[in-house]
């Protein structure tokens, strides 16, 4: 990694009236930080730029790139506060900026185990779909927060996979939205408060095609290989993306029927998160807030393959909705 300070004062400890600008350089993607003058930091930036860089990277190795060559982070501090990261939020300007509200005095270890900045690099792996389809790009980004973590060794997979059953159980306790089909509900998430409803409606049914197509094509397929082939394909297109046709895309690059499927039953159906078909899959059982783990060779693979830790790659020298959908 190669950390340029733009403009910063040469001190030990960050004391200057104006924000510090630091650039990170990585392979094929320059960011931009603007490091509030509150924040407690070091000359390098540390501990907010190591984190950042933990968290793109983790977001990187989903694919094998990261799509955007521009990015600006934007770190703001906010009033004390038990979390690391009190919220953020992803604009889609040119360049996309990232926007985190941050516990000035946080540590990096408390950074690295906080789900918002893998939540919010997740969101730029794909074309933002619309607000109409809020549920598609929110249950992306939900569906891989806790995985990337995994992935990037910050917490180990079983605690992943305890994450992640306890956000589809938020959204299943979720009063608001109950008893309307996704297809009507997302476009109303605002005024009927259903965050957690539709990000963990969302959320399972990315878990339940990644589950489907690794075991229908015995692991040829999965959202990881489809994403990796729409960033060569078609992800710099300059259009228009709906939900459908990501969906659409999406299949042709790996097994249509699967997406085509899923899609069509989540749409019209009642919007609750459905994952027990695919916990059977991973070999997982439920028990109140307690998972259980099967050896079985197959799943144990199945939930390696999804959540287990990848090789890190080598670097060059209002209240976000996503906080409410994460909540008790």
């Amino acid at each position: 990694m190669r950390i340029l300070i733009l403009s910063a004062m040469l001190a030990g400890t960050w004391q200057s009236a104006s924000a510090a600008d630091f650039r990170i350089d990585t392979p094929g993607t320059e960011i931009r930080i603007e490091l509030d003058p509150g924040l407690h930091s070091g000359l390098d930036g540390t501990p907010w730029l190591s984190w950042i860089e933990t968290s793109l990277d983790a977001a990187r190795q989903l694919t094998g790139s990261f799509p955007e060559q521009k990015i600006v982070v934007e770190l703001v501090g906010a009033s004390r506060s038990s979390q690391a990261v009190v919220f953020g939020q992803v604009r889609r300007s040119t360049p996309p900026r990232i926007i985190f509200y941050v516990n000035p005095d946080a540590a990096l270890h408390e950074l690295e185990d906080d789900w918002r900045g893998y939540h919010e690099f997740a969101h730029l792996l794909i074309p933002f779909p619309g607000n109409q389809n809020s549920w598609f790009s929110e249950g992306f980004a939900s569906y891989y927060q806790y995985l990337l973590q995994s992935r990037a060794g910050r917490i180990n997979p079983d605690e992943a996979w305890r994450r992640l059953v306890a956000g589809f159980q938020r959204g299943m306790e979720d009063p608001g939205g109950r008893g309307r089909s996704l297809r009507r509900l997302s476009p109303d998430m605002w005024s009927q408060r259903a965050f957690r409803r539709v990000y963990w409606t969302g959320a399972s049914f990315f878990l339940r095609i990644d589950t489907r197509l690794r075991i229908e094509s015995g692991g040829r397929h999965s959202i990881d290989s489809a994403l990796a082939a729409f960033h060569d394909c078609c992800m710099q297109q300059r259009r228009r993306w709906s939900a459908e046709a990501l969906v659409k895309i999406l299949g042709q690059l790996s097994l249509p029927a699967v997406w085509e499927q899923e899609y069509r039953t989540t749409l019209d159906s009642v919007a609750q998160p459905r994952f027990d078909r695919a916990m059977q899959g991973l070999g997982i059982e439920i028990d109140g807030k307690r998972l259980h783990f099967s050896n079985e060779p197959d799943a144990v693979a199945l939930r390696h393959a999804i959540a287990g830790p990848r090789p890190t790659a080598e670097i060059e020298p209002s209240q976000d909705m996503a906080e409410l959908a994460n909540s008790p």
